[in-house]
């Protein structure tokens, strides 16, 4: 129904999509789940054809999203935002009546019969029938939720688009709304795409997740239990879960793998090699333990250069977008030379920084311990060299961790 074949694009210099490739299917529920920023809503709105994209293509039935006119489009797919804001005091059934505009001959012409059933139905169906002659600005966050989900509703396209429909609603509503998309799906034949952060929830109602790195890449599409692995979110999201069968549903469900315990690692030093948003996390925990913590090279700009710099860690930096310099190495070097350990958290490995691994190799030259976290072959694009790197760097005796809790116990016991 809907095809997305090699699509950018990019805010400014902020690249969000490259080369992105899936399709939604007529008839399915398709759940777009990822870190925050990673491009989710942006990506909604894309296929809804209020972006453009910068390369590649988005068709409707095999015709291109931009050549289809505003109005048709308004008949095919209705959106529930994120949120809004009404500043206007419409009332609550002038406001789900909006959702019969693109069925009328012009804006000025009356509500017909159809219309009002249609409006009706929807606050029906949304539990909102008793709201219907207040003011929205007289309505809670999860009754305006509900407000806009009816809108939509009341427009009786084929396809439906949700952002974080569910966020602020409160379990009951958050429930009748997954029931009323499973509903809607298989009696009606609505197409849903829906951005969700309740990843139980997308579990249990989706035929298929689409999952997004933070860096806008498809890291898994596909059947809930394909794509909802523990790997996977970790990778992703960077935590530690457990995922089970729901005995009820069978969908997997999402069991995070919560740690009490507090590392202290007072006058530990240590020095971080990262990038990309690799270290953000490990940076944090590390500060909150009282590591003596030092980072580089970096390139300004990064987040996690800026994040060093608001916890005033000391840092080498490199001018942004550039690769890193003689200078920028041998000042990172020093930095090595003064810490216990070096941590590479690394993901993405290129020319530009393929040389931050010959530092780890003089760091266990000189009897350093040097710990390897989530290395993986696949993120190696310097035609192998990297990997290379990285296989020697093991047998030289660099620790390999796969996840950064166990690497706060390790390091944690060596201060027992």
């Amino acid at each position: 129904m809907i095809q997305v074949s090699n699509l950018g694009f990019a805010f400014a210099e902020h690249t969000i999509f490259e080369q992105l490739n899936f399709n939604v299917n007529k008839g399915e529920i398709l759940s777009i789940i990822g870190p925050n920023g990673c491009g989710k809503s942006t990506l909604l709105r894309l296929l809804r054809g209020n972006l453009r994209a910068s390369s590649g293509n988005i068709t409707w039935d095999a015709v291109p999203v931009r050549d289809i006119p505003t109005k048709t489009l308004a008949r095919k797919v209705a959106i529930v935002p994120q949120s809004t804001h009404i500043d206007f005091p419409y009332k609550v059934h002038e406001v789900v009546a909006m959702g019969r505009y693109p069925h009328r001959k012009s804006l000025l012409s009356f509500a017909d019969k159809i219309d009002r059933q249609a409006i009706r139905h929807a606050l029906a169906i949304c539990d909102i029938l008793n709201l219907a002659e207040r003011p929205v600005t007289e309505l809670s966050g999860g009754e305006l939720q509900r407000v806009l989900v009816a809108r939509a509703l009341a427009q009786s396209t084929e396809v439906l688009f949700l952002d974080e429909a569910t966020s602020h609603l409160d379990i009951d509503h958050r429930l009748e709304l997954c029931e009323l998309l499973i509903r809607l799906n298989r009696e009606q034949g609505t197409t849903v795409v829906q951005i969700s952060h309740d990843l139980d929830l997308a579990a249990a109602v989706s035929q298929r997740i689409l999952l997004l790195t933070e860096h806008g890449k498809i890291a898994g599409i596909g059947t809930p239990v394909e794509v909802m692995t523990a790997t996977n979110l970790h990778r992703v999201f960077r935590v530690d879960v457990k995922v089970e069968k729901n005995p009820f549903t069978g969908a997997p469900q999402i069991l995070p793998m919560v740690n009490a315990s507090i590392h202290q690692l007072a006058k530990l030093k240590i020095h971080l090699i990262c990038g990309g948003g690799s270290g953000k996390s490990l940076l944090r925990r590390l500060h909150l333990a009282k590591a003596q913590i030092t980072v580089g090279p970096l390139n300004r700009g990064d987040s996690d250069e800026a994040l060093a710099t608001a916890l005033s860690i000391e840092t080498v930096r490199e001018q942004p977008y550039s690769p890193y310099s003689k200078e920028s190495l041998k000042s990172a070097g020093c930095l090595i030379d003064r810490a216990e350990i070096l941590i590479v958290t690394t993901l993405w490995w290129g020319t530009g920084n393929l040389a931050c691994l010959q530092l780890a190799h003089k760091a266990l030259d000189q009897q350093k311990t040097v710990y390897l976290v989530g290395s993986q072959q696949e993120h190696d694009y310097t035609g192998g060299k990297a990997w290379d790197w990285i296989c020697r760097l093991k047998q030289q005796g660099a620790r390999i961790v796969d996840n950064e809790e166990l690497l706060l116990e390790e390091l944690s016991n060596r201060r027992i």
